[in-house]
């Protein structure tokens, strides 16, 4: 059951929005990794089969920048180690990882923004430039309609060739141009078909197309949750309540607990509500 996504669409654009902006500015480890989690615990609850795929891809990412951050960038009083009159340091190692939490963590909230999003709720996010809206929200539905369609030409292609994959720089270049020749005819063709499909179903020059979404209880309360939230959390960091100092040595500045506890609940919303709606299930399944 995936009860986040069937909020309105302005409690997803507040909390993604927040989210992912508060994440990319706050430069803190320890909100770096609660958004992580916020993030993680959210996208396992609605992809139970990608849960191992997705621990993998964030431990992978974050050692990735962690090690490539040290590798290149030289700064820090703790030298971990010395290559031919280079310094490797521990602040360096310590800020990768944080930028490693980072992109980990927008990489899960854009994950979860794919289930949660549709092309109605985009149209209606941005109703007031209906054009570009419908334009952004065909683009997303393209993305994942040609990846699919390139793999079904790859696998007709391969069992054109009796399954024989293409050995060497040029073969396996021709097979690339052919097949990439093949999904420029189909989206061509599609975009077509799209076209005709869109003027028949009455997609003209002053048409005009809506979804009603109304805000229910549920939407207002954690709208006015996440909003006072983040307020706060915003508040603080500009007032230096929770800075983080990574150069020349690891200091914690200063670091407000409130303000820590509110983030982790704002970032475990979509959790909450998906573990509360499933409670609520079993109970009225228990019950009849």
């Amino acid at each position: 059951m995936n009860r986040f996504s069937k909020l309105h669409p302005v409690t997803h654009l507040v909390f993604y929005a927040f989210s992912l902006i508060f994440v990319l500015i706050a430069s803190n480890p320890f909100f770096s990794f609660a958004s992580l989690i916020g993030a993680f615990l959210y996208t396992a609850v609605i992809c139970k089969n990608r849960i191992l795929k997705n621990l993998k891809l964030v431990v992978f990412i974050v050692l990735i920048v962690s090690v490539f951050n040290m590798l290149f960038a030289h700064y820090g009083a703790d030298v971990l180690f010395r290559i031919s009159h280079t310094d490797f340091t521990l602040q360096a190692l310590f800020y990768g990882f944080n930028q490693g939490l980072v992109f980990a963590s927008v990489l899960l909230w854009f994950t979860a923004l794919s289930f949660n999003s549709d092309g109605d709720r985009v149209l209606y996010l941005f109703s007031f430039a209906p054009k570009l809206s419908l334009m952004f929200s065909m683009i997303l539905g393209f993305i994942p309609r040609f990846n699919k369609k390139m793999k079904e030409i790859n696998e007709a292609r391969l069992a054109l060739d009796g399954g024989e994959k293409p050995k060497g720089i040029k073969a396996k270049f021709n097979s690339a141009v052919n097949n990439l020749s093949a999904l420029i005819s189909y989206s061509l063709e599609s975009s077509i078909i799209t076209a005709d499909s869109m003027s028949a179903r009455g997609y003209k020059a002053g048409a005009l197309s809506f979804r009603r979404f109304k805000l229910c209880k549920e939407d207002v309360i954690i709208l006015v949750f996440l909003i006072l939230s983040f307020a706060y959390v915003f508040y603080s960091k500009a007032a230096g309540n929770i800075s983080f100092i990574f150069d020349p040595v690891i200091i914690i500045k200063s670091f407000d607990v409130p303000v820590f506890i509110v983030f982790c609940l704002s970032q475990t919303v979509p959790f909450i509500v998906e573990v509360w709606e499933e409670m609520l299930w079993k109970l009225s399944n228990a019950k009849s």
